[in-house]
Parts: C-alpha cells; sequence; structure tokens
C-alpha cells in the first residue's frame, strides 16, 4: 500500500505495492507539463506538484485533472 520513485536501468519509474504484494510501475511524468509526481500516502495517489493532477496508484489513470491522461506505462 505504499508507493515512491525509484532509478532503474537508467529510468525514472514511480513504483506502487498493494496490498498483495504486486508492483505496479509508471512513468513519473505527469502528463500535462511534465512534472515529476510525487507519492501521496494520505490520499494514496500519485500527485503532480505543479498543477494539482493525482494519478491512480495501480492504473495511473487521472483521478482529479487539469491532466487528461494516465501516466505512462514503462515500456
Amino acid at each position: 500500500g505504499e508507493g515512491g520513485l525509484l532509478f532503474e536501468e537508467g529510468s525514472h519509474l514511480a513504483v506502487f505495492r498493494d496490498e498483495q504484494g504486486v508492483l505496479h510501475s509508471h512513468s513519473p511524468v505527469c502528463p500535462h507539463l511534465h512534472c515529476i509526481v510525487r507519492w501521496d500516502g494520505a490520499g494514496r495517489v500519485w500527485a503532480c506538484p505543479c498543477h494539482g493532477s493525482r494519478f491512480d496508484p495501480e492504473t495511473g489513470e487521472v483521478v482529479d485533472g487539469p491532466a487528461s491522461s494516465p501516466l505512462v506505462s514503462p515500456s
């Protein structure tokens, strides 16, 4: 139930471990204005410090805008 930013194999990742122990990773770059998201443990979301977009920790989908597209999953 926690998230954090990691650096792995030359890439930054926003990684969340759910209650079953499954890891969910996304690009930490907000699609709105390309700021780096931060983990908000109180809200249990990825939050963009620039304009307040919030993203689901498992799917990366937008919970609150102004972003209109989700965090990108790593390739």
